[in-house]
């Protein structure tokens, strides 16, 4: 009896030895934040319930080339995951959204039965897609009056605004060419001196018609020396017309060449005739320059001009860079065999190296994460304006829901919806997006693309206005002192622009420097001029050089400390919206790579572009608006070195595991020597534990979840150690074999396949 009492006594210490342990170390809110669930986490929005409402959306994939530009396969992933996170948060009204893919295989017949199919389906909410013009044409010719009469928002990414000019339900994600390319096109010729533009095209791609008729209609008569349209059979440009077009251009001699005939290698064989023929004027593509064979586009003896609408040269869209940082082989999309393409039966196909295929960063797959991102957008936008029907589940009150947001609440100057590619708003006359084109060269000889020197955008009263694109780079001499507490870093950088009227440190605000409101100075910055441009025997004359010092926010992602990547940045933006500009770095190539930090190792540097705006409303009128501007993100991904938190921190707690696990070894009528190692290894995890410098997180780090799992280990040992000296347990043996069991094998186990896992993400990291 005494004996069993004396055995209680010591369950009794144990038992409320480990609940003190427990309840102070989930007690600590401060240095373990988010081991009890955020109120947020609890509280979720309902997930959506009953017949879903339908989304059609248009896609064309395509089967001539040998390889998938990704383009579709991103377009249904990422239009499905937002939907997915749409129905979690609610739906619309209540009942989910699905999404509907059409793909006409670029045939215009199948365009126009995909739209008819899709108008028939009664739940519709809104239909997206149809980018090709010629297409968009065929369509509307056939069943704009069907689109018309079902009130279904359409949202296309057409760029020629005439062919759904009649259709009020009808929008793009384009801007328009006719009020938006053709008057940027006609003022830059203007800007730049040319006085003698030619233009040559194809004659059946509405496109380039409709582009030709606008610069024609706005240079005026005889504006152009040449206007040569040039048929098409079995998709190609007729030689005999493309042989007409050059003798018109030999003869005319213009300065400039609108050059619209379609992809492939029909505008590299027309270069090469224009070189060959000696009559080499500047070119203006309707393609992507570096689209062009490197060794036609660089090799041609004058400047190259075309437009781009997703991002500058050597810039990335931040956004998307953002968003394929965090898992990059989730978001690989360009590279897929055709099998069924013409190339590879007659050998045009060849096969691509691995590594050709495995970067998520090549410009093909990101275009094609930016089309697909661009749908999803599009997706949320719409479940986004449905929302505002007051919960009805009319699905005519909803589409009017949503027309009405496109013309009220998105609209151009007045408000803008923030996706994850950009930033919405539609210009209500033309109901076409508001976004201005980049001017891109590539100057002769250079053999890297870039930002023209003068671009243009639109201003609140619609007109043009000119602005400078600043070509400037950041060096990264040094990044130190980082808090992730105060979510702040110190950083000492040169920044070098080409110096010109237009470009000033006096103009730039580095827009993440440290604010300290009870300082005077403000920016916790240092600038001293180390050149100021002109005249030098040490400097670039045509340089402007800063040193630059000062502290600068980031914004830490700590899930996975103490093997976490995280992002330190400069950004770069107009001091005065009345002054603004475009930044243009040099080609990552030619930046500098050697940066001294402490603690961390770099992995990668790039720059980043995004287009913020401020919204405001006039108290007195009560009219929204936004005023848009530019960035640039100067962004070094840096990984934290682990050393320090392995000998400090994992070392230790594997030294406290392994003693713990050792003491099970010790006989069971030692009970109180056991029981005791068991709770001091706990306690003593513990007091490691809130030794460590508190990380102010939103999230639990991989290193909160370690010490979680080593309280959970500490705490199955002890209990198993109590359960064990049970005379109900011990008359049992099959049931005292398996705790044994569990004692000595399944813990460590257990713990190893932990160890394993972080080492694992250690070497991923």
């Amino acid at each position: 009896m005494a004996v069993n009492s004396g055995r209680r006594n010591v369950l009794e210490r144990a038992f409320w030895a480990v609940a003190a342990v427990l309840v102070s170390s989930f007690a600590t809110q401060e240095s373990a934040p988010l081991l009890i669930p955020p109120a947020h986490a609890i509280d979720k929005a309902e997930a959506a319930k009953g017949p879903p409402f339908h989304v059609p959306v248009f896609v064309s994939s395509r089967s001539d080339v040998c390889y998938d530009p990704g383009d579709v396969s991103a377009i249904k992933k990422l239009t499905l995951e937002e939907a997915g996170r749409i129905n979690a948060r609610g739906g619309v009204s209540g009942r989910p959204i699905a999404i509907k893919f059409f793909d006409d295989k670029r045939e215009d017949a199948n365009t126009i039965s995909n739209v008819r199919a899709a108008l028939s389906d009664g739940q519709v909410l809104a239909m997206i897609g149809v980018s090709n013009a010629t297409r968009g044409k065929a369509l509307f010719d056939a069943a704009g009056g069907e689109i018309l009469k079902s009130g279904v928002p359409f949202i296309t990414d057409l760029s020629v605004s005439s062919l759904f000019a009649a259709y009020p339900n009808v929008y793009t994600t384009r801007a328009s060419q006719e009020t938006d390319s053709v008057p940027v096109i006609v003022q830059f010729t203007k800007q730049q001196g040319f006085a003698r533009p030619a233009f040559v095209a194809l004659k059946d791609a509405v496109a380039s018609s409709e582009l030709g008729a606008g610069l024609k209609a706005t240079l005026g008569e005889g504006g152009l020396v040449v206007d040569a349209r040039i048929g098409t059979a079995d998709d190609k440009p007729i030689a005999a017309e493309l042989t007409n077009a050059l003798n018109l251009i030999r003869e005319a001699r213009p300065d400039l060449v609108f050059l619209y005939i379609g992809g492939n290698s029909n505008v590299p064989d027309f270069m090469k005739e224009l070189k060959a023929s000696g009559v080499t004027p500047a070119l203006f593509i309707g393609g992507r320059i570096d689209s062009l064979p490197p060794e036609v586009a660089n090799t041609y003896p004058n400047a190259i001009y075309s437009l781009a609408w997703d991002r500058p040269p050597e810039v990335y869209n931040d956004r998307l860079r953002t968003r394929v940082n965090k898992d990059a082989a989730a978001y690989m999309f360009e590279g897929a065999k055709i099998p069924s393409a013409p190339g590879w039966a007659n050998g045009e196909c060849k096969p691509r190296e691995l590594e050709e295929i495995a970067d998520p960063f090549k410009r093909a797959n990101l275009r094609a994460i930016s089309v697909g991102s661009q749908f999803a957008d599009m997706v949320k936008l719409v479940a986004e304006a449905a929302r505002t029907a007051d919960g009805t589940t009319d699905v005519v009150k909803l589409r009017a829901a949503v027309l009405q947001g496109l013309k009220s609440s998105y609209a151009a100057g007045r408000g803008a919806f923030q996706g994850s590619f950009d930033n919405w708003s539609f210009v209500p006359a033309t109901r076409t997006a508001a976004r201005d084109p980049f001017i891109i060269i590539l100057p002769q000889g250079l053999g890297r693309t870039q930002l023209a020197q003068q671009q243009f955008v639109r201003t609140k009263d619609g007109s043009l206005r000119q602005i400078s694109t600043l070509y400037a780079d950041i060096d990264l001499i040094k990044a130190h002192r980082v808090d992730e507490n105060a979510k702040s870093f110190y950083a000492e950088f040169y920044l070098s622009m080409r110096d010109n009227p237009s470009a000033s440190i006096d103009r730039i605000e580095f827009a993440n420097a440290y604010l300290d409101a009870a300082s005077e100075r403000g920016r916790q910055l240092t600038i001293e001029t180390v050149h100021p441009g002109g005249q030098s025997q040490a400097y670039p004359d045509s340089m402007k050089i800063y040193k630059i010092s000062g502290r600068f926010l980031f914004d830490p992602v700590l899930e996975n400390y103490p093997f976490d990547m995280q992002r330190f940045a400069i950004d770069l933006q107009p001091k005065n919206g009345e002054a603004p500009f475009i930044v243009q770095p040099p080609a990552l190539q030619l930046r500098d790579q050697n940066v001294l930090t402490d603690g961390w190792l770099p992995k990668a540097q790039y720059v980043g572009y995004d287009e913020d705006f401020v919204p405001v409303v006039d108290a007195f009128t009560h009219a929204p608006s936004v005023v848009p501007f530019y960035k640039a993100r100067f962004a070094w991904l840096m990984q934290r070195e682990a050393t320090d938190y392995f000998l400090r921190v994992v070392v230790p707690l594997g030294f406290i595991l392994f003693v713990a696990y050792l003491s099970i070894f010790i006989p069971r009528t030692h009970f109180e020597a056991i029981v005791t190692i068991q709770v001091t290894a706990l306690l003593s995890a513990v007091a490691l534990y809130l030794s460590l410098p508190g990380l102010d997180s939103d999230i639990a780090t991989l290193s909160d979840r370690a010490f979680v799992f080593a309280y959970m280990i500490l705490s199955i040992m002890i209990g198993i150690s109590i359960l064990r000296i049970m005379p109900v347990i011990q008359r049992r043996t099959v049931v005292d074999g398996v705790l044994t069991a569990m004692h000595v094998l399944a813990i460590p186990a257990f713990v190893g396949l932990a160890g394993y896992y972080v080492y694992l993400l250690s070497q991923l990291s």
